[in-house]
């Protein structure tokens, strides 16, 4: 039998995209898995089901694409071309966090030129050149294609809607679409459960931890798994009966235990959140570990006001619910005293510009009289701050632009810390109205160029670690040590200040430049790199009896706990917290170490209150 060029061409088609399907989707794993073959194969082996169940998706996408580009080798080398530009953001993104690429990390997409100075220039170029050679090779073979099967002297004399194959690509179009909608629907359109079965697949959808999920499911079920339309699953036992009990019941508690507690606002008290960006304490220990054992250094205290303050301030180590990024969740947990826990997203993005008024500490302070302002010392629409602070009650948001102070350090690109102290304490003297001031700061952010600093005054002496990288840390290390003088240098001028002054100062979380303990084997090693300093300060005489040592916990705790230590007057939230802070401290998925934790009364309803304020109906009352 003598098959036309056409009907070859088709053959052709069929055949080099089913091949085609099967190595992209080895190529996208083997780039999840961060170049690693080992990994890649064991995934194709141990999860066979899955692996060719995302060859078929894989085939789907590359048939739709056949049907745009009328050229089967042309959809190829666009799709090669997209894995290999997503494929490069996940592994910064992974290097760098520790989680998987997902679906609302394009929702910043709008913020590009502020997240351009976080790319690693080399790597871009690199992945840049490397589309260009795809390119290159998609053209030479394209031409060989045609040249092969003639099909530019096939479709010379055709009408244009044969000569185009209008009726054909529509039909490949059509029907690859509607069979990956078909096909991914259980996927996007999940239970929302912690985990689902899928037992056709033998396999297990894991809603509460997204590194699992995409290890079990793969790059492409993993991301279509977020993409669905975003929704926290609702609670078993949620309603408005239920909610408005649990409203009733810490109402009482806080109109109760309010009677014996100080109002800040009557005692003229102002108060400054701090979240320092990157402050990290290097000699910290946990569970029989210190973290100068792996990254020993060098060249004296990294940290000498820190040593001081946990001398004479009620302080501790909270429990990061991130490493080497995350920032805007852990502020989003310490302003409002909810949880990320079980939405497991990114709160600022995908749940408050939707969620509308959030209580939090500065609507409760603005029902005391307070003004409430929010410094930051870089671009204000960066996690959509702009909008989800405002919803918190912030009446004013100081970004860069509006900054009077901007030093830096050394060619470092951001405000230093001093500069954000010296707005800090403008703002502070501003008014005299009570304040409450939010500072989030920017200046330990990475990156960590070898050429930040002239010299630095520490060295690390793991000689086992790339040149490149021992110097990233010791620039680390200095702009710690600047951070903490600076710190050193706040502190002083508030305790000249006529003003009483309480802060709640931690650091969110460490930089993800460590890679020695982050992946470690043993889990209180992993738990180092978690621990960020905090701390409370008063500029006037307090009782911190019994709050020598703070205890470690989550971001979610620390407002209540400062309120705790200063024995003042809090929302009703909060007295649910001192309960759940109590028999749940931390309360972040890298603790548990793949485990749930125990579900306890309050942990049930700090459940249905987090669901009811971020994605419900606000059933819990906003303290109007």
């Amino acid at each position: 039998m003598v098959f036309s060029p056409a009907k070859k061409y088709i053959l052709f088609s069929a055949v080099f995209l089913t091949v085609a399907a099967a190595a992209l989707t080895w190529f996208l794993q083997y780039r999840y898995f961060l170049n690693n073959a080992d990994a890649t194969w064991t995934f194709v082996w141990e999860r066979a089901a899955v692996f060719w169940y995302s060859v078929l998706l894989m085939l789907l996408m590359l048939v739709f694409l056949t049907g745009l580009t009328r050229r089967s080798v042309v959809a190829v080398g666009v799709m090669w071309a997209i894995i290999i530009g997503i494929t490069y953001v996940h592994i910064n993104k992974y290097n760098a966090r520790g989680f998987p690429l997902l679906p609302e990390d394009f929702a910043l997409a709008s913020e590009a030129a502020s997240l351009v100075k976080f790319v690693n220039a080399g790597a871009l170029l690199r992945t840049v050149a490397a589309i260009g050679l795809v390119g290159f090779l998609t053209f030479l073979g394209n031409r060989w294609v045609n040249k092969k099967f003639e099909l530019q002297k096939a479709h010379a004399s055709k009408n244009w809607w044969k000569r185009w194959g209008v009726a054909s690509r529509v039909l490949m179009i059509v029907v690859s679409f509607a069979m990956f909608l078909n096909l991914t629907d259980f996927v996007r359109n999940h239970n929302g459960q912690r985990y689902e079965d899928i037992d056709w697949l033998n396999t297990q959808l894991v809603a509460w931890n997204q590194v699992r999920n995409y290890d079990n499911n793969g790059f492409i079920l993993g991301f279509l798994y977020n993409l669905g339309g975003f929704r926290l699953a609702e609670p078993d036992g949620y309603g408005e009966t239920r909610m408005v009990e649990i409203w009733e019941k810490y109402r009482a508690k806080a109109e109760e235990g309010n009677l014996v507690r100080t109002n800040l606002g009557e005692e003229d008290v102002n108060v400054i959140i701090i979240l320092n960006e990157s402050f990290f304490d290097p000699t910290v220990e946990f569970g029989g570990y210190n973290f100068r054992d792996f990254y020993p250094f060098d060249g004296g205290e990294i940290l000498p006001s820190w040593r001081k303050i946990q001398t004479k301030y009620p302080s501790g180590f909270m429990y990061s619910t991130d490493y080497g990024g995350g920032t805007a969740n852990i502020e989003f947990e310490a302003l409002t005293g909810l949880t990320n826990f079980w939405a497991n997203t990114v709160p600022y993005t995908d749940l408050i510009p939707r969620a509308g008024p959030i209580p939090s500490v500065a609507s409760y302070l603005k029902t005391k009289g307070y003004k409430t302002t929010a410094i930051h010392p870089f671009t204000g629409a960066m996690y959509k701050r702009n909008i989800a602070l405002g919803h918190f009650g912030f009446e004013r948001f100081v970004t860069e632009l509006e900054m009077d102070y901007a030093e830096k350090e050394g060619r470092s690109e951001y405000i230093n810390d001093r500069s954000a102290y010296l707005q800090t304490l403008d703002v502070l003297e501003s008014s005299e109205q009570n304040q409450l001031i939010a500072l989030i700061t920017m200046q330990n952010h990475l990156p960590y160029n070898p050429d930040t600093y002239e010299r630095t005054d520490f060295t690390v002496t793991n000689f086992e670690l790339e040149e490149g990288r021992r110097k990233e840390i010791e620039v680390y290390y200095q702009m710690l040590h600047n951070s903490d003088k600076y710190l050193g240098e706040f502190l002083a001028s508030l305790d000249k200040s006529d003003k009483k002054v309480a802060v709640l100062f931690f650091g969110d979380h460490a930089a993800g430049i460590f890679e020695q303990v982050n992946n470690n084997e043993t889990k209180e090693v992993r738990d180092l790199v978690r621990l960020m300093p905090y701390f409370v300060y008063t500029n006037f005489e307090a009782d911190f009896a019994g709050w020598e040592r703070l205890p470690t916990t989550t971001p979610n705790c620390l407002s209540n706990t400062m309120f705790n230590v200063l024995v003042a007057q809090k929302p009703e939230l909060f007295f649910l917290l001192d309960t759940v802070c109590e028999e749940t401290p931390i309360l972040a998925h890298s603790w548990f170490d793949m485990q749930a934790p125990f579900v306890t009364t309050a942990l049930s309803e700090y459940e249905l209150i987090n669901y009811d304020l971020l994605s419900g109906r606000k059933y819990w009352s906003l303290g109007k």
